[in-house]
């Protein structure tokens, strides 16, 4: 896939600068890719890049040096730059770290939150559930984003929040993954509307519990999709004939 073009249109171009341009490169490619419209494994071509964003060669490489830390880009040599292919192994991983700081912030919030980041969540959460419901999963990526930013600044701990940011790309793509099995959207839900009603309650150890469940439960929806995904074939190894050379060679 090396017509970026072709995936995306301008649906990149920034044309305003609300936030540094440099952060801004980086949350444009940063949502294309965990919204797929930037596929795994496809080529990342900076001269199409620059175009599509309208920016400086400089800032796009900056933004794929970001987003490879991120482990949403993968640099490889004399081919450049392409869209990570992220593994179950690496999800499995991913959703290990969420489960503990996810829960942990859902049992700060209980114990730390103002009334402020209550109606917050809330109002996440609302909006959260319509574009779920709609099958807007664009929409529900962004509005879900909101939802755990709020949990998390309720929670008070900014080092939860620093440990979950560099995942943020990946867990969007589990998110997708795990949303399309089938009955996962309703189950999702359900264990949303018991983790508010918990967080937003004064048991924090019932607030651990569910922020965890619904992250745990997340995982085995999303790893089952890797298991039922068709594995390729292996390509056959080419077999030389050793040939008696000609009086020509």
């Amino acid at each position: 896939m090396d017509n970026l073009g072709d995936i995306v249109g301008r649906s990149l171009l920034i044309t305003r600068k609300p936030v540094p341009l440099r952060n801004e490169v980086v949350e444009r490619l940063r949502s294309a890719i965990s919204k797929q419209l930037l596929p795994q494994g496809a080529r990342l071509i900076e001269r199409q890049l620059c175009e599509m964003l309208g920016v400086s060669r400089t800032l796009v490489r900056e933004a794929l040096r970001q987003l490879e830390a991120e482990g949403l880009v993968t640099i490889i040599p004399n081919r450049g730059p392409s869209v990570a292919v992220l593994d179950r192994e690496t999800a499995k991983g991913i959703y290990e770290v969420r489960a503990v700081l996810e829960a942990l912030a859902g049992e700060l919030f209980v114990k730390r939150a103002t009334e402020e980041d209550r109606q917050r969540l809330r109002t996440a959460f609302a909006a959260g559930k319509r574009a779920l419901e709609r099958g807007d999963n664009a929409g529900a990526l962004d509005e879900w984003t909101r939802f755990y930013d709020a949990l998390h600044a309720g929670a008070r701990n900014e080092s939860i929040s620093a440990a979950l940011c560099p995942l943020i790309g990946r867990t969007h793509i589990l998110r997708l993954r795990s949303w399309s099995m089938p009955g996962r959207r309703q189950e999702s839900m359900k264990e949303l509307e018991a983790m508010l009603d918990a967080v937003l309650g004064d048991d924090p150890a019932r607030a651990w519990e569910s922020c965890r469940t619904h992250v745990l439960n997340a995982a085995v929806s999303a790893l089952k999709s890797f298991d039922q995904e068709t594995p390729q074939p292996a390509k056959p190894t080419s077999r030389r004939t050793k040939r008696t050379a000609s009086p020509r060679e």
